[in-house]
């Protein structure tokens, strides 16, 4: 395929994700990760790298956008530093395991992942389970931080998101105010995709991917996920003043389980 049809793509594809990653609030790796799959799919991309390609290269953009927000609730007051500082470590630890894990399995059962996931991603949207007991009680024990830390971190290494789908209700559910739980998780994001965009690039140095990669990262693909970020979040966070939140999260709901249902469709045919 001709490098400008490749860049048309990949430059598709970071305004399409900027754009719903700005209205549905999310940093873009629930986004970004079926849209490179096809992408990639699309420019004729080794059918057997081209899911670890999506997660490495999610994960790298997912760098500046958590990097950008993390420094926003800090300044907003809306994180809490010494949780952070705790769950760092364990989170990494998990993000390397899963990313490594990631790096070395079949496509096909790692598509399935990031599908069944993307199904699990729109029932959290839908149901707020930090109200569930068992969850509180569980999750306000003292080792519950650097268990759900390590799981968590693994987790969004294979589906090549930053983590706060799942942390924001973790922290919910330990008590934590709504605000302070969404800017936390918001910030952990850095780490667990700075984790994450490292361990891929390592773990795909010896893999022969052809020009432009950085390990499992595909560089023309970051720069326009990066690019169409800045291009279109804005615009995407306009729309969604126009929509009630409940609204906005079962549109969410709904695209998630489109593309969950098309990644199963297409790892299962």
């Amino acid at each position: 395929m001709r490098l400008e049809i490749i860049l048309a793509v990949f430059g598709l594809c970071g305004i399409a994700a900027g754009f719903f990653a700005g209205l549905f609030g999310i940093g873009g790796g629930l986004i970004m990760v079926p849209v490179l799959v096809y992408a990639f799919k699309a420019t004729g991309a080794g059918p057997q790298h081209t899911v670890a390609m999506a997660l490495g290269t999610s994960m790298a953009a997912i760098v500046f956008s958590a990097a950008q927000s993390a420094y926003s609730h800090y300044c907003r007051g809306s994180t809490s530093i010494d949780t952070i500082r705790r769950a760092a470590p364990w989170v990494m630890v998990g993000v390397a395991l899963g990313s490594a894990v990631a790096a070395e399995a079949p496509a096909i059962p790692l598509l399935t992942f990031v599908a069944c996931f993307q199904l699990f991603a729109a029932a959290l949207m839908v149901t707020d389970v930090s109200k569930l007991s068992t969850l509180q009680t569980v999750a306000r024990r003292g080792p519950s931080l650097r268990v759900f830390s390590l799981a968590f971190g693994g987790i969004a290494a294979l589906a090549g998101i930053g983590g706060g789908t799942l942390f924001t209700p973790y922290f919910k559910a330990a008590g934590m105010e709504p605000k302070l739980a969404i800017g936390t998780s918001a910030a952990i994001g850095l780490p667990v995709s700075l984790a994450g965009a490292l361990t891929y690039a390592w773990e795909g140095r010896n893999v022969p991917l052809g020009h432009w990669m950085l390990g499992y990262i595909n560089l023309p693909a970051l720069a326009a996920l990066v690019a169409g970020t800045l291009l279109t979040v804005r615009l995407g966070v306009a729309v969604a003043h126009w929509l009630p939140s409940r609204a906005l999260a079962s549109l969410f709901a709904l695209f998630l389980v489109f593309n969950g249902m098309h990644l199963l469709y297409s790892a299962l045919r």
